[in-house]
């Protein structure tokens, strides 16, 4: 086998102007493979603009071309209008994919390997070129709601995919439903953390003793900011907590929402929204942290715990999954999802023990998930497949 593997990786949703978080963990994927020296890296992508633009539509560019650190991204604009005839959709956009990979063979040769991001559509895409040119397909799910592939219009590209692919997700569960429920095999190729950048900031302590609660999110519905909120006013109300402060990382729609109900709640002197910052910001933010919470309904992987276990910071998590899978009891503590009651009881739990944890123990953990380390895993994936 050649000493760099020819890889090309072909992303469902990416970052734009207008959601600059979507899909940032492709470009660090990418990043890790060029940095691991054991892969030549690029990436094609169909870029689904919203049926809202479609008066721009025609006068929009339709190609481009993106340079990145190590790699290039060749892109081609289509309209979604997937929710109005799927079927249809799915077909135009495997169509201009196939186009786009003939054009790039072209120019830099035929992929060792193909590795879509996310099942529909990239997964499909992906599955139905690598079964026309004979290459393998590695496909790996990030959606929290993968499990919607399965129904209606999509189940047969959806099977199709997972038939024709070797199928990984990012969080353990997820194995466990794709096996259980539709009958698939597939393994965990997680999510990777820059973690040096997070444990590169020494630890700051809270100088007059106010417990330092963060949370680091996109402010959309699932992440429920408000049921921390509601917590941290119970804990308030008994007394029960001493002195804290809330700072919520992030931006998004539901901003404004999280910030009416922390009014409402009369708890505007204890929690900040500081907005959406970089890794940098971020990493300083949990260098100043005593505890993250996470909230969410639902998470494929979680990367702010890692983030924050990177950063020896232990974790309050609700049983949403995806950080099950690497948070435990000597990192974290659970609570159920929905339910500031229990929430409450969880951060009161942590805000007794915070200070017992084991920093060494909580940084093992998040090195798991370092860009050596993913990198080396999904190497491993491709040369097994290859063979």
């Amino acid at each position: 086998m050649k000493e760099k593997l020819h890889v090309l990786v072909i992303p469902t949703w990416f970052p734009s102007k207008r959601d600059k978080i979507t899909g940032t963990y492709h470009q660090t994927f990418c990043r890790a493979l060029v940095k691991s020296e054991k892969a030549d890296v690029n990436m094609i992508y169909v870029d689904p603009q919203g049926i809202s633009d479609i008066y721009k539509y025609p006068f929009i560019k339709k190609k481009y071309t993106n340079e990145y650190e190590g790699y290039t991204l060749y892109a081609k604009r289509m309209l979604d209008y997937s929710k109005f005839a799927y079927g249809a959709y799915i077909r135009s956009y495997t169509k201009k994919l196939d186009k786009l990979f003939c054009a790039y063979v072209k120019k830099h040769g035929t992929p060792d390997v193909i590795h879509a991001q996310v099942l529909l559509g990239a997964g499909y895409a992906a599955a139905v070129i690598g079964k026309k040119y004979s290459i393998p397909v590695v496909i790996t799910e990030h959606a929290t709601y993968f499990e919607s592939f399965f129904t209606g219009s999509k189940e047969k590209y959806a099977r199709f995919a997972c038939e024709n692919a070797h199928v990984t997700c990012v969080g353990n569960y997820m194995n466990d439903i794709l096996r259980e429920k539709y009958g698939y095999e597939s393994e965990t190729l997680p999510n990777i953390v820059d973690t040096t950048i997070f444990s590169a900031n020494e630890k700051q302590q809270s100088e007059d003793g106010t417990l330092r609660l963060t949370t680091v999110a996109a402010l959309r519905p699932p992440k429920h900011i408000d049921d921390t909120v509601r917590a941290l006013k119970i804990l308030r109300d008994r007394g029960e907590l001493g002195r804290f402060k809330f700072t919520v990382v992030g931006g998004g729609f539901m901003e404004e929402h999280y910030k009416r109900v922390t009014s409402e709640l009369e708890m505007n002197d204890v929690v900040e929204f500081v907005g959406r910052k970089n890794a940098q910001e971020i990493a300083k933010y949990l260098s100043e942290s005593d505890i993250l919470v996470m909230a969410s309904v639902i998470e494929t992987f979680g990367i702010p715990a890692i983030e924050a276990l990177a950063a020896g910071v232990p974790v309050v998590c609700t049983r949403c999954k995806g950080p099950e899978g690497f948070l435990d009891e000597n990192c974290a503590e659970f609570c159920n999802t929905e339910d500031p009651e229990d929430l409450a009881r969880a951060i009161k739990k942590m805000s007794e023990r915070y200070g017992e944890m084991d920093t060494g123990y909580l940084q093992s953990r998040a090195n798991e998930f370092s860009s050596e380390s993913v990198a080396d895993r999904a190497i491993g994936i491709y040369k097994k497949l290859i063979k």
